[in-house]
């Protein structure tokens, strides 16, 4: 899994490179939503958030008035580094459960929606960072336009955080959103290919070099393709093979070095098994089923352009899934 920060100061854009990357396969975790949830009425974060800035935070209703909370930390350091204490622990708790959560699923990319990266958190506990930024000029026109701000309302609001120069130099890849809508998508679908071609590479268990892909007909298999372009990104030769026992025989026959996994459909299963004994089993063979037990490997398709996936191994009945055809060779217990 590759954990991604993606970050980027007030009326940059960044919620339009989210959505984007959502769209595309993504799986988000937004830390504005986890620190909502964490201040809902009935929990210590809101109590203890009561207690610091007093009542009247409180909207009528019991829950949290962002306005008034706002107004009061607005401009004032030791306030915002107090409220900060009070609610980051529980984003990240609840981050670290969601990480874990996706890890155990097999997401193949996990990007974490955070804009107080630089300024609250460690940004080396991810893998990758992604800054979203725009000129002063054009995010101060972007907070009049969006929120009806004057110039100086606007201007103390882009004081509030760490000035994006700073934050570029530690940034593994900057999309600058100054222009329009199409070259924003432009700039961030190149930082989204690297960062599928990344986690790609980052998913590989054990060391591998080249994929056989067994198909009956000829016909073009969305799944397939999906699996080819993950494997593609991750750096193996990717063949492809259609027809009958014999014609995958030959395949497996003429090869110098054995596949180091194969992948059939459900139609042609049956034939890559027989050709596989007879070669005397190279690497990993697994077929698509819609059989839910047992599952081998659960693939994450969504940034190659497809869904999850089930692939299901000769003889895996009762093995834990895993989230790739190449298992990490002698795992711990």
């Amino acid at each position: 899994m590759l954990n991604v920060a993606l970050t980027g100061n007030i009326a940059a854009g960044k919620s339009s490179v989210v959505e984007l990357f959502r769209g595309w396969g993504a799986t988000v975790i937004d830390a504005d939503e986890l620190a909502r949830q964490a201040q809902a009425p009935g929990g210590e974060v809101l109590a203890a958030i009561v207690r610091r800035f007093g009542a009247d935070v409180l909207a009528p209703d019991g829950a949290l008035d962002r306005a008034a909370l706002r107004a009061k930390v607005m401009g004032d350091q030791a306030a915002l580094d107090a409220l900060n204490q009070i609610v980051h622990p529980a984003v990240r708790q609840r981050r670290d459960e969601l990480l874990s959560e996706a890890r155990e699923r097999g997401d193949a990319l996990v990007v974490n929606d955070i804009p107080l990266l630089f300024e609250v958190l460690d940004p080396a506990q991810f893998d990758i960072v992604v800054l979203v930024d725009a000129a002063t000029t054009v995010r101060r026109t972007r907070l009049r336009a969006m929120r009806g701000l004057s110039n100086d309302e606007a201007d103390r609001m882009l004081a509030v955080q760490m000035p994006a120069e700073r934050k570029r130099a530690r940034s593994h890849f900057v999309i600058d959103n100054d222009g329009s809508r199409s070259e924003l998508e432009r700039g961030t679908r190149a930082v989204f290919e690297e960062l599928r071609r990344r986690a790609a590479r980052a998913a590989l268990g054990r060391p591998a070099s080249t994929l056989l892909l067994a198909a009956a007909e000829t016909r073009d298999h969305p799944a397939l393709n999906a699996i080819a372009a993950r494997y593609t990104d991750a750096g193996l030769s990717v063949r492809r093979i259609a027809g009958s026992t014999a014609a995958l025989d030959h395949a497996l026959a003429k090869t110098a070095t054995p596949p180091d996994a194969i992948v059939a459909t459900a139609a042609a299963a049956r034939a890559a098994e027989q050709a596989w004994e007879r070669v005397g089993r190279p690497g990993v063979l697994a077929y698509l089923s819609d059989d839910p037990d047992p599952v081998a490997v659960r693939l994450d398709l969504r940034p190659w352009g497809y869904e999850r996936l089930r692939l299901v191994e000769p003889g895996a009945a009762g093995l834990k899934p895993r989230p790739d055809l190449f298992p990490i060779a002698n795992p711990l217990p």
